[in-house]
Order: C-alpha cells, then structure tokens, then sequence
C-alpha cells in the first residue's frame, strides 16, 4: 500500500503541469496513449487508496436500500421442532452466494453450537471440504455460491424472561481488516403455532425488515460491519 500510495502521488504530481491531450479520432500517437493509460491507473489507484481510507471497521450500518443483485448474500434457515424446545437442537441450512472471487476462504462456525457440517452444494468452487468446525475452499471464481447444512444449538431459554432466545451472528463479510455490504436473509422455521416472536434485537428499521407468521419468523437486513441477532420466543397458541 506504501508503495502504491508514493508511485500514485509521484505521478500525479509528474503530470499536473501537462495533462495530455486526448485526441478525438483513432490517429494519436502511441506516446499519447501512453501518457492517458498512465493517468488513468495513477487515478484508478488514487480511487482504490479512498475507499480503503473509508472502509467499514465493524460498526454495525444498515443499508436503506439493498445492494446490487450480484453483491454477496447469505441465506440461512433454522427448522424448529418440539424437541428442540427440549434439546435446544434444530437442523440448520446455509447458503452463500456471490462469493468474493479468493485464493482461499474459510467459514467458521462455533464448534460447541455446530455439529454434523455437510457441504450440499457448491458452484465455482474449485475444492471445498470440511475441516472440524469450519468449511475450507479453495480457488473461488467470482460469482461462485456454497451452501452446507448442519445441527446447530440454536434456541435456548431466556436467561432473564420467560421464554426462549435464537441467536444468531456476528454476520459479516470480512476481508484483511474491513467490512463490505452484505445481505442476510435469517428463517427460523417451527410447526404452526408453536411459538411467536415477542421481541427481535436488533429492531426493524430501514435496512432490516423482519415478519412473523404463525410458522416462523424472516429476517433481512443490507448492511456493512457486524450483524448479531437475538430473537425473544415465546410459547404459542398450540403449546400442549
């Protein structure tokens, strides 16, 4: 980045007094084209030097409109079930799409709360494969998707209200040391009427919209930084 930052500066500087002159027609001399491939990249670097400056540390921001349909989006549903209101135990389905293109990536994922990882799916990964609490790949074009499904411990008593909690995150999309726009859509999925949402942290705002049905509850959010999500249970209308 130093080395970036000094050679952009320096070319700049080199080229204010004399900004060349484009010509109009398909006659321009090769020192000419030179010169405007020049400034250009001294530019594009420039722009790439801004945004680094601008990154996301990891303070949570929504988005009020949604990325580019392309941009990164995770997908995750949590199947509920009587037994998990006992065990805490429900099957877990993952999804991520428009994966950054990357020599290498990891998902991690929390080796006490996840068991029986399985990769169901892969498109523009070259390998992938699961390494104890994580999923390993390997040579990610851009564009590519991963989806994998496990056992999660994913609902637990409130520890200070009556009913239940479903935690989920920190969501995010990291690389080195800033956060990008990412899209999240979180199902938590139960038998009808078993349970209802009495309270959601974070709240819906512009950015993040969540809706309830007697089956389940659906979260979206568009953001940059660090997503956690807690959802306040209760027992619904068909508690036995």
């Amino acid at each position: 980045m130093t080395f970036a930052a000094v050679t952009s500066l320096a070319l700049a500087n080199l080229t204010l007094g004399a900004t060349p002159t484009i010509a109009a027609d398909s006659g321009a001399s090769d020192e000419e084209a030179e010169w405007e491939a020049a400034w250009e990249a001294a530019e594009e670097r420039e722009r790439q030097m801004e945004r680094a400056r601008e990154v996301n540390e990891g303070e949570l921001v929504f988005l009020p409109q949604a990325p580019a349909v392309d941009s990164a989006r995770m997908e995750k549903r949590i199947e509920l079930d009587w037994e998990s209101l006992a065990t805490g135990w429900a099957r877990m389905h993952q999804c991520h799409h428009h994966l950054d293109p990357a020599a290498a990536v990891q998902i991690v994922y929390n080796g006490e709360r996840t068991r029986d990882i399985r990769i169901t799916r892969r498109d523009g990964v070259g390998q992938a494969e699961v390494d104890g609490p994580s999923v390993q790949m390997s040579g990610i074009e851009r564009g590519a998707s991963l989806c994998v499904a496990a056992e999660v411990l994913a609902i637990l008593p409130h520890p200070d209200k009556a009913g239940y909690v479903v935690d989920n995150g920190p969501f995010m999309r990291r690389f080195l040391d800033g956060y990008y726009p990412m899209q999240v859509r979180l199902e938590v999925r139960w038998p009808e009427g078993m349970l209802a949402l009495r309270e959601s942290e974070p709240p819906a705002q512009p950015g993040l919209t969540i809706k309830e049905n007697p089956q389940g509850v659906t979260l979206e959010a568009h953001f940059e930084g660090r997503l956690e999500s807690r959802l306040h249970l209760v027992r619904g209308p068909a508690t036995p």
